[in-house]
């Protein structure tokens, strides 16, 4: 949940009552909380970024309850002012955007600006990883601004006051703490400067005091960098419309040096088309709609809505992030009409529904261990690499947050004995069962695990465990033919075969095995793919 906050006196000073009224009755429209006392707070869903600031907010309600709709062109190019890119950050930081924004001075709204920076830096930045802005002072900055490298030992001071090195200011200032780790070397750092070589920010750690704003800036500077193009994208709109929300004109330098298709999709992703079909606007809806009703219930939620033949022409705005499809503006249409005001339907149903067949087996395979005197127990599918020596499981996990959960298994027994091990003051004998998912040769299969740990358990214990839970699935001889198994003793070991068909194997655990879990008695166990035994006993099968 993302929340935003102010003093209920600030709010109506700077908005009026009424506005403040609305804003409440707009949350039952779109769908988000507020509480009121001497501050009002509001929660937000994740999806609607553009509403998560106070300015952004009330110019939504204003367009909802007063059809006070915005006439917004493309963004202007401003050919006085050049952002050169240099090769170097490709590798960094590679993504840029940048626009300027000018009206008069930002006063009581500065707080507004700060706060919208940093939510837009933990939501859609990831904390900064994917995206960062730096907010400057265009007319401390000059028209010749660059996105370069820069060496450690290059001075600076902070919008805060600290000066030193680039280097000590990475290592040593709060933000370097906190966001230092994000540049993958620290021979050289990326940062924007002014024509005469002066460092205006870090990205995406701090900005600079030689462009710092304050609550008479006029005139901004915008930079937005990352990793990730498509959140770059999204902050550039999602800011440049805080701007707007302002009354401020905004405008974007030239950008030299990146490909000019980076550009073009950061551009043309405002009023972006999508054309709604009419068949899927009153399915939904439940209800016949004239082109006219439904283009004011758009225009009330922000868009530009026409009439198009065959179908409506919509112009989504760039800070409506989240509208990936007609879907989207659908059920934005459903929020503007108001789902009280929608008309009840019957829903008929063609079919019934029935349970999917492998739960029926799972569900008969957990009473028949139950009934065997075994107790269920649940592993996760994302396994440790280090169980046994050598085990690598099934598929690896790149980049895992975890060594604990770095592979998916293909085998389940390894986490049943890890479970054994964190249970050693439970009294014996131990019988535990699993019905698990594992991963083997690229596919998904269903498996039955059980292991027994008793001070006599041994390869026969297994075995005629083994056989009781067979007989209830199959009329066919079962063999074991002896091979080696992983974790197994050598010549106490073996797959479980029907016919040609292995089904499964089945061992008795080796000491070594078990010094490395800890455990001090005997373990023995059995692993039958279910997949398989219902494959191979389909027309023998008693379920």
């Amino acid at each position: 949940m993302v929340v935003i906050r102010a003093p209920v006196d600030d709010l109506e000073n700077r908005f009026g009552r009424e506005i403040v009224d609305l804003i409440f009755r707009y949350g039952s429209v779109i769908g988000y909380s507020v509480d009121r006392d001497k501050e009002i707070k509001i929660e937000f869903n994740p999806d609607r970024p553009d509403l998560f600031s106070f300015p952004t907010l009330v110019k939504q309600v204003k367009i909802f309850f007063y059809g006070d709709v915005e006439i917004r062109k493309p963004q202007s190019v401003d050919e006085s002012i050049r952002v050169s890119v240099s090769r170097g950050v490709r590798g960094i930081r590679p993504y840029l955007s940048t626009f300027t924004a000018e009206g008069s001075s930002i006063g009581d709204y500065f707080d507004d600006l700060i706060g919208y920076q940093e939510v837009l830096h933990a939501s859609i930045g990831k904390d900064r990883s994917k995206m960062a802005i730096g907010i400057h002072d265009l007319e401390k900055t000059g028209n010749r601004i660059y996105y370069t490298t820069v060496r450690r030992n290059k001075g600076m001071q902070t919008y805060d006051g600290m000066e030193g090195t680039v280097e000590y200011i990475v290592k040593n200032h709060e933000k370097g703490f906190i966001y230092g780790k994000l540049l993958p070397s620290d021979e050289r750092y990326v940062a924007i400067t002014d024509a005469e070589g002066n460092i205006l920010s870090l990205p995406p750690i701090v900005n600079s005091h030689r462009s710092r704003i304050d609550r008479e800036t006029k005139k901004f500077f915008i930079d937005i960098t990352g990793t990730d193009i498509n959140s770059v994208k999204f902050a550039h709109h999602l800011l440049s419309n805080f701007f707007s929300s302002l009354k401020y004109r905004i405008r974007v330098p030239i950008i030299e040096g990146i490909p000019s298709s980076e550009i073009e999709s950061i551009r043309s992703f405002d009023f972006r088309l999508i054309r709604p079909r009419r068949r899927n606007v009153e399915r939904f809806l439940g209800q016949k709609m004239e082109d006219q009703d439904i283009i004011v219930h758009l225009r009330r939620m922000g868009y530009v809505a026409e009439p198009g033949s065959p179908e409506i022409a919509v112009y989504v705005p760039g800070y409506r992030v989240d509208v990936m499809g007609e879907m989207d503006i659908i059920e934005d249409i459903l929020k503007s009409i108001g789902i009280e005001n929608v008309s009840e339907k019957r829903i008929s149903i063609g079919r019934f529904g029935k349970p999917f067949y492998m739960n029926e087996v799972k569900n008969l395979v957990r009473d028949v261990m139950i009934g065997l005197g075994f107790q269920e127990v649940m592993t996760f599918v994302l396994s440790p690499a280090y169980y046994m020596e050598g085990y690598t499981g099934g598929t690896r996990v790149q980049n895992p947050k975890s060594e604990d959960y770095s592979v998916l298994r293909d085998k389940i027994y390894p986490d049943l004995l890890d479970l054994l091990a964190k249970n050693k003051k439970n009294g014996l004998p131990q019988r535990i069962f699993e019905i698990g998912e594992k991963m083997v040769e690229g596919r998904q299969r269903t498996a039955l695990s059980c292991v027994i740990a008793d001070t006599k358990s041994e390869f026969s214990t297994a075995k005629s465990y083994m056989q009781a839970f067979l007989m209830r699935f199959t009329k066919e001889n079962v063999n074991i033919v002896p091979e080696g198994v992983y974790g197994a003793i050598d010549g106490r070991s073996g797959s479980i075969r029907i016919g040609e068909n292995k089904i499964g194997v089945i061992g008795e655990i080796h000491p070594a095995v078990l010094e490395r879990f800890s455990l001090v008695v005997p373990v023995s166990f059995f692993e039958i793919d279910l997949d398989m035994l219902q494959h191979v006993e389909k027309d023998q099968t008693r379920l």
